[in-house]
């Protein structure tokens, strides 16, 4: 059994059809992570609809800029995830971007809802599902501040310093398709143990042109045991072993 650990299949159109090619090729389980005020109740929606999809819930670091709404909408949206708390696995996605947001006098309100997910998650005992595209520092630097179950950093593409730091600090690491073209997630990849390895698909996003599906981390995952040596069996029970540990709520039902 494979398991996408990070993808926003409330943004499917399909999502029939996307749950069907993803059990074709082994993949059971699909951890859906919200990221905007406004998905969030459709995450919960699709999760109640299909039993192979749990919700995450959270505020991703881009919603700084898309939503001029988003302050006066954050105790709305932290009531909403208390109030789901039995039925979320994770916090997510959270954290914070340097990349994508380029007007840095968002980053004070994204540093803000970050660390507003960060105590949410440490007062609910839940792991978070982070995002840390061109702030892998400063994410870095708030992390020990806070009480957090587990760890895991998506679709890593920073330096090998605080990949290294995440490493000695236990984090797992999700990898996605763009394990086929990109240095950065093949380094990730061969530098952190088959213990705290994870997969996911991030979709919908496009790879190569391509629409990013859950039914893609089964190339994930040949291309991991490909790079690491181990053999296809020895990895997916390790990739399941793994996945129970940091989110345990998906295999209670």
């Amino acid at each position: 059994m494979l398991i996408d650990i990070h993808c926003h299949a409330n943004l499917y159109l399909a999502i029939d059809e996307i749950i069907r090619e993803a059990k074709k090729v082994g993949v059971e389980k699909i951890i859906s992570v919200g990221m905007s005020a406004l998905s969030l109740e459709r995450v919960l929606e699709i999760s109640n609809q299909y039993e192979s999809i749990y919700p995450s819930l959270g505020i991703h670091p881009e919603e700084v800029q898309m939503n001029e709404q988003i302050e006066n909408q954050l105790e709305e949206v932290v009531d909403l995830i208390k109030k789901n708390k039995e039925n979320i696995c994770a916090i997510g996605e959270i954290g914070l971007d340097h990349h994508f947001v380029k007007n840095e006098e968002l980053y004070p309100l994204q540093k803000k809802i970050f660390e507003k997910m960060l105590l949410l998650a440490q007062e609910l005992e839940l792991p978070v599902n982070l995002h840390t595209k061109g702030a892998e520092k400063l994410v870095f630097d708030t992390l020990p501040s806070y009480k957090i179950p587990n760890v895991n950093i998506h679709w890593y593409s920073g330096s090998e310093n605080y990949l290294k730091l995440g490493i000695d600090r236990g984090y797992y690491f999700s990898i996605t398709p763009a394990i086929s073209y990109s240095p950065a997630v093949k380094k990730t990849v061969l530098m952190v143990d088959k213990e705290h390895l994870l997969l996911e698909s991030d979709g919908p996003v496009k790879y190569a042109g391509k629409i990013g599906t859950p039914a893609m981390i089964r190339e994930v995952f040949t291309s991991i045991s490909k790079f690491k040596e181990i053999s296809a069996n020895e990895l997916e029970v390790q990739l399941c072993d793994n996945t129970k540990k940091i989110f345990p709520k998906i295999f209670e039902k």
